[in-house]
């Protein structure tokens, strides 16, 4: 069976994912990977490079939509800002086990950190660039990038935190997320 570029790289992807909830970093062997997406293991190398340049791209595709709506504003920042929240949301839903052991893992492991700086790097830009454009417009008060993106993403990190990890608790209602954001930092 050949398999193209693109569906070669998606079960890549996918079984490297996988096996990160699975096994945690260390057991999420480049070999298992790759028997797991019925390649052979030279292909991951080939295609990858590495184990962690795998997740990291891994990691990047997942919020593709999150940074298309960070680095495309349309003019209306409550709009733009519940898009995002909602992309923000859906892959820590789709992937959550993934999403949160690779965040445990980075901190461990120094060249999954750094590739996944390096694959996000693009992601950030995006979102400070975006915050900057509705201050510039008028739209949010001028102050600290920083914290005010921190202000955005950080109970949308912690929700999906609490409820991944319990299992417990109700979604965040992105409306009123945005909402309350908008009633500190609108301008």
């Amino acid at each position: 069976m050949h398999l193209h570029t693109g569906e070669t790289d998606a079960r890549l992807l996918e079984a490297a994912l996988e096996l990160l909830a699975e096994r945690g970093y260390q057991g999420a062997t480049t070999r298992r990977i790759a028997e797991r997406a019925g390649v052979a293991e030279v292909t991951l190398f080939r295609r990858f490079g590495s184990k962690a340049r795998l997740l990291a791209e891994a990691v990047r595709r997942a919020g593709a939509a999150f940074e298309e709506v960070a680095a495309r504003p349309s003019g209306d920042l409550r709009a733009d800002l519940l898009e995002m929240a909602r992309n923000y949301q859906e892959p820590f839903e789709l992937g959550g086990a993934a999403a949160f052991m690779l965040a445990v893992e980075a901190s461990r492991a120094g060249e999954l950190r750094g590739a996944l700086a390096e694959a996000l790097q693009p992601r950030i830009r995006a979102v400070q660039d975006f915050f900057a454009h509705y201050q510039r417009a008028g739209a949010l008060r001028p102050g600290d990038l920083d914290t005010m993106i921190n202000a955005f993403l950080g109970p949308l990190v912690g929700a999906a935190f609490f409820q991944r990890t319990t299992g417990r608790g109700p979604r965040l209602d992105l409306e009123k997320h945005v909402e309350g954001f908008l009633g500190g930092w609108s301008a």
